[in-house]
């Protein structure tokens, strides 16, 4: 009767092996078990890489490796391994399982079952590691997500042979290869801390050993009989790799024939001879072999690699210079008067620094920029009247100004520059590149593929800009057209972006500025320069990635229009701003200005100090009138105090025009001022002990002869 237990039909089967004796069968199973289970989740994504840990086990749809969760797997304990398919009522231990995805029986392959599994463990005696095999049985390959089954696999061992890493590449259809790690020791798809050298017990006892770039360029030239190995990952990672078994030893570098070939090269060479490498060189591919040419097309193509080694020119890899000596800048490098420190506008903004000026989109950032290089490059050494922007006045000191702008064409460019300026002492002194008529975009940060890097557009760009002696400004505008990471979002881009700034700014002299936007804030105000720091668009990184920063905030209508009443304009929307530096790395000018739009030429134009000299002339009219008011009360005998039932401000309907809408602390400041200069005095009166009456000097009370009108004003205190 069957009891829902499979049968085994051995009609068909293969001849049997002949059996170990059964005590060394079973010492070598335990401990090939016992290896197994001290690495089983490693073992499980090896043989089942579509499985998914949960809650302790290993949830997979069946030994063949297909997605689902209805056979399970212990990962800890005694039962580490222990396996059931509750679809099918079936189950055993690790070996089994082994077998069972393997297409094995552990009862009549027992032999096969055992050097498999020792092969991946690395017990094998073989010097170098398995050659690269493209999967051929589906059910041992089944679909890792969206990648598909591996189309390759590489093992990376220890000098013991003992199993570390393994590579496995993958070939989805429409989009580029991808390789995935395996750490054996903790079981994650991730490349280890430290990675491995490939071949490693191949090149252990190598006098020679030939570096190449990639897992099966290397394993070709291993199959020709030739000692080579490759770091592991990309290029990038190439720090992370562990190069010390090349101590001593003639490394040999066979780069692909291409750039990203070359910078692996070079970056290699450097990392074997740090390791103590006795002599490193770089092979030179023959120049008549196609783009992309490495040592595996060599093999294929029947080359004879071991002559092509010995006769080929190698050079001497690029010495690379030392980045720093900490002993360089030791406390005696500071002694001494320290440099003054050199300024673009006075006070306000210095040179040799990364900044950033932000705004709301149509504010005139590009306007009031482009205005700013033309007055950098209008300055004659010496000139006696100096020329003010942003709030102070610029460095007499001759200079050239670049402009690289994204957003306005040469036509556009053409139109500001004919409003703002009519010539220039030198016109190759402004530069101003708009890159839709030269080129494009141009991303000076991009992601590659262990984050943010510098690209060749912004070496292009460096290399331009080294070539003015004289530069002293640096505009690029907007911030987002030249960044090809998204450096709103991502801190490390925006970091990246102002470093790129920065070693420009250090390397040429000049201030680089970048004009950025604010983000969207709805409908809520902006009323100071800590609310306008907040507004600007991006991390916080981004904003502290510049030394400088230089915001402009729309002023509310109702406060426009009484600024444009003062300045006799008239009133439009969106044409008076504020201004002000709002972050700083020293201490500079931070007082907020007041901006107002051209009508001519749309630029914002600081009229601060004419608004302080209208606010000065009506100041100076009040403090008149109130002199006046004064002395005329203490003539008729009602005389003012500076406070209290008799004050200027409880009596203040006595006043002519504005006075009577003062504040009460306007009117303190009014009275204080006046008897600061002397223009208003403090008197007794008439039986008084202290000196609380107003007059002006010369009164009467002031004489001392002044009466009190009884009957008229305010009776006396005694």
């Amino acid at each position: 009767m069957n009891s829902g237990q499979s049968y085994l039909d051995f009609n068909d089967a293969s001849a049997q092996q002949e059996p170990l004796p059964p005590a060394d069968r079973h010492h070598e199973k335990e401990e090939i078990k016992a290896r197994l289970q001290s690495q089983i989740e490693a073992v499980l994504h090896h043989l089942l890489p579509a499985g998914k840990v949960r809650h302790g086990q290993f949830l997979i749809g069946d030994v063949e490796g297909s997605p689902g969760e209805s056979m399970k797997v212990e990962l800890s304990g005694e039962k580490a391994g222990v396996w059931y398919d509750h679809a099918v009522g079936t189950g055993g231990d690790i070996l089994d399982l082994w077998a069972r995805s393997r297409g094995m029986d552990t009862h009549t392959q027992f032999r096969d079952v055992m050097a498999d599994i020792e092969g991946w463990l690395g017990y094998s005696t073989q010097s170098a590691p398995m050659a690269f095999s493209p999967a051929k049985e589906e059910r041992r390959s089944p679909p890792i997500d969206e990648l598909g089954p591996h189309t390759g696999k590489w093992d990376y061992h220890d000098v013991d042979g003992q199993l570390l890493v393994c590579v496995y590449r993958y070939d989805p259809p429409g989009r580029r290869k991808e390789f995935r790690p395996l750490d054996v020791g903790t079981g994650k798809w991730q490349s280890p801390t430290v990675t491995p050298l490939y071949n490693l017990p191949g090149i252990v006892s190598a006098d020679e050993v030939v570096l190449v770039e990639g897992e099966k360029t290397a394993q070709a030239l291993i199959n020709a009989g030739i000692p080579a190995t490759t770091s592991l990952g990309s290029k990038g990672q190439v720090h992370r790799a562990d190069w010390s078994v090349l101590k001593g030893k003639r490394v040999i570098i066979w780069p692909d024939r291409d750039k990203a070939g070359w910078e692996y090269a070079q970056l290699a060479s450097q990392a074997a001879k740090s390791a103590g490498a006795h002599e490193v060189s770089i092979l030179t591919p023959p120049e008549e072999k196609p783009e992309k040419w490495d040592a595996a097309d060599a093999v294929a193509e029947g080359m004879d690699v071991h002559a092509f080694l010995q006769n080929t020119p190698q050079q001497a890899p690029q010495v690379k210079q030392r980045r720093l000596r900490l002993k360089d800048w030791t406390f005696a490098r500071f002694q001494g008067p320290a440099p003054e420190r050199q300024w673009l506008i006075d006070g306000v903004l210095p040179l040799k620094v990364p900044g950033m000026v932000a705004a709301i989109g149509g504010a005139g950032k590009s306007m009031l920029l482009l205005d700013l290089c033309i007055k950098v490059a209008q300055i004659q050494a010496g000139t006696p009247i100096p020329t003010d922007a942003l709030g102070g006045p610029l460095i007499p000191v001759a200079g050239t100004a670049v402009m690289l702008t994204a957003e306005d064409d040469q036509d556009e460019i053409h139109r500001r520059l004919n409003h703002l300026v009519i010539d220039l002492p030198d016109p190759d002194r402004l530069i101003v590149l708009p890159l839709p008529n030269a080129g494009g975009a141009m991303p000076l940060v991009a992601m590659g593929r262990e984050g943010p890097v510098l690209t060749e557009a912004y070496e292009e760009i460096r290399q331009e800009l080294l070539a003015i002696p004289d530069l002293r400004l640096v505009v690029i505008d907007p911030l987002q057209s030249f960044a090809g990471g998204d450096v709103n979002s991502d801190p490390a881009a925006g970091a990246m972006f102002f470093a790129g700034l920065g070693r420009i700014a250090a390397e040429t002299g000049a201030t680089t500025l970048v004009a950025h936007h604010f983000k969207k804030v709805g409908s809520r105000p902006i009323h100071s320069a800590s609310e306008a720091r907040e507004a600007i668009r991006g991390t916080t990184a981004l904003v502290d990635g510049g030394r400088w920063s230089y915001a402009f905030w729309e002023v509310d209508a109702e406060e426009s229009k009484k600024i444009c009443k003062k300045l006799n304009r008239r009133y439009e929307r969106d044409c008076v701003f504020k201004g002000a530096v709002v972050k700083s790395n020293w201490p500079t000018d931070k007082a907020v200005r007041i901006y107002v739009r051209q009508q001519s030429t749309g630029l914002l134009e600081d009229r601060s100090f004419d608004l302080n000299i209208l606010q000065k002339n009506k100041n100076d009219d009040h403090l008149r009138q109130l002199t006046t008011a004064i002395a005329l009360a203490a003539s008729n005998g009602q005389p003012f105090t500076k406070s209290g039932g008799s004050g200027l401000y409880d009596r203040r309907a006595e006043l002519p025009g504005e006075l009577k809408q003062f504040s009460k602390h306007k009117m303190a400041e009014a009275v204080d001022a006046l008897l600061d200069s002397g223009k208003v005095v403090q008197c007794m009166g008439p039986s008084s002990h202290i000196k609380k009456w107003l007059d002006i000097p010369g009164g009467e009370f002031a004489l001392g002869v002044g009466q009190f009108q009884l009957g008229s004003g305010p009776a006396e205190e005694k």
